[in-house]
C-alpha cells in the first residue's frame, strides 16, 4: 500500500500535482525515484480529456521535454560530479538540440562554470556523452576555437563576454558547478 498528499493545481489542461512519498511501492522507477527524492512535482502533458499522461520531475527540478534537470549549487571534480547526479538516480547532463541547450542555458549563472557529460578520456580527441550519445551525430556548442588543449579531457558549458554561451574543455580535476538529467517519470 502506498499513502501521498496530492497538490493540485491550474486548469483541467495546464494542472500540476505534488506527490510527497511516505511509504509503499507503487512500481520500480517511482520505488526507485522515492530513494533519491521525497518528492514529485507533475504537469498535464495530455493534449485532450481523455488523455491522463503526468509528466514528473523530483520536486526541485526544472522539466523540459522528455528530462528533469538540476543545477548542482556545489562544485566539485567532473567524476565527482558525475557520481552526485549518479546518487540522485540522473547523470551529467547530454545536450542533444539546440533548443534544450537554450533551456539549460536560461538556468544558470553566468559567473560560474557548468561540467556536461562530455569527455575526452584519452586526450585524442574522442569526445564521448556518459549515455553512450554518439558524439559525431549529436549537437555541439563549443567556442571558436574550442576545444583547443589535449590534457582539457572534460567539457564545460560556460559564459564568455564576447562569445557568450558554449562548450570549452577543462580539466576533470578542476571544481565546477555541474548540471544533471534524468528521464522524466510518466504516470
Amino acid at each position: 500500500m502506498r499513502t501521498y498528499c496530492i497538490i493540485a493545481q491550474g486548469t483541467l489542461f495546464n494542472a500540476r500535482v505534488t506527490y510527497y512519498f511516505t511509504y509503499g511501492n507503487t512500481g520500480k522507477k517511482l520505488s526507485e525515484l522515492h530513494t533519491h527524492h521525497s518528492s514529485l512535482t507533475c504537469f498535464s502533458e495530455g493534449t485532450r480529456v481523455t488523455e491522463k499522461i503526468w509528466g514528473c520531475c523530483p520536486g526541485t527540478w526544472k522539466p523540459f521535454g522528455s528530462s528533469c534537470y538540476f543545477i548542482s549549487s556545489k562544485e566539485d571534480f567532473w567524476a565527482k560530479s558525475e557520481q552526485n547526479c549518479i546518487g540522485m538516480g540522473a547523470h551529467l547532463v547530454v545536450i542533444n538540440t539546440e533548443a534544450e541547450q537554450d533551456f539549460i542555458i536560461q538556468q544558470l549563472n553566468k559567473t560560474f562554470s557548468y561540467f556536461l557529460g562530455l569527455s575526452d578520456p584519452q586526450g585524442n580527441g574522442d569526445w564521448q556523452w556518459i549515455d553512450q550519445t554518439p558524439y559525431k551525430e549529436n549537437v555541439r556548442f563549443w567556442h571558436q576555437n574550442e576545444p583547443n588543449f589535449s590534457a582539457e579531457e572534460c567539457a564545460s558549458v560556460v559564459f564568455w563576454d564576447e562569445r557568450g554561451w558554449g562548450w570549452n574543455d577543462v580539466f576533470c580535476d578542476s571544481k565546477r558547478k555541474s548540471i544533471c538529467e534524468m528521464k522524466k517519470i510518466y504516470l
